[in-house]
């Protein structure tokens, strides 16, 4: 299997650099325009199968992409406009945090943010998701593409930051702390081919037309 991943495009909460895990906000006219770049370079890709999360950051992008694309995912036997969605692949649950920025959370939550800059694999934000509650659910996500059997289709994933750094990290048999180590741009896509249970990046934050005729 070839997996695309994909970031969604840029929101407002990007510019901020706030804390945005549930909260749905829209993409800015960038992120459209950063989508329309990616949904251009893929679009030779023939689809199999795409998943976006729940939210609309992610579904708008995914739109973005897959338009032109003909593909037969289902969600509870139903179609859902071409793609599936899948809460397992929603950003953290950030609770009280949702659109505040660190600066502020020093002084607004001082405990809360030292717990968790001391120790974030299991500090929780404030009515927020444990980073093991996260980590469960997209171990969840890792363990299914890793068992999946259709080696030679292409999949598509768009979701978040912090999902696909955590993915990309444990689908490379690296521990959760080296998801650090994998920024996913907006405007961009990586790639990793699947098989058999080994898995290879092929490309990461690529710009350029995928052309499959001259892929391995």
């Amino acid at each position: 299997m070839r997996l695309f991943l994909v970031r969604h495009g840029q929101t407002e909460a990007n510019l901020r650099g706030v804390f945005c895990g549930l909260t749905d906000v829209p993409l800015t006219p960038l992120g459209v325009e950063q989508a329309g770049n990616v949904a251009g370079w893929l679009a030779e890709v023939e689809f199999a199968h795409a998943a976006s999360s729940q939210l609309l950051r992610a579904r708008h992008t995914a739109d973005i992409v897959l338009a032109g694309h003909s593909l037969n995912a289902e969600v509870d036997n139903k179609s859902v406009d071409n793609k599936s969605v899948d809460d397992q692949l929603n950003e953290m649950n950030f609770g009280e945090w949702e659109m505040r920025h660190h600066h502020d959370l020093q002084h607004e939550d001082p405990d809360a943010w030292a717990a968790w800059v001391a120790d974030w694999q299991q500090a929780s934000p404030t009515g927020g998701e444990s980073f093991p509650q996260f980590s469960t659910r997209i171990e969840s996500v890792v363990q299914s593409l890793l068992s999946t059997k259709d080696n030679e289709k292409n999949q598509l994933v768009v979701a978040h930051q912090g999902v696909l750094s955590l993915m990309l990290a444990r689908l490379l048999a690296m521990p959760a702390v080296a998801m650090w180590h994998f920024h996913f741009e907006q405007g961009a896509y990586s790639v990793l081919e699947i098989h058999d249970g080994f898995v290879t990046l092929s490309a990461f934050n690529s710009r350029a037309v995928w052309q499959p005729a001259t892929r391995g």
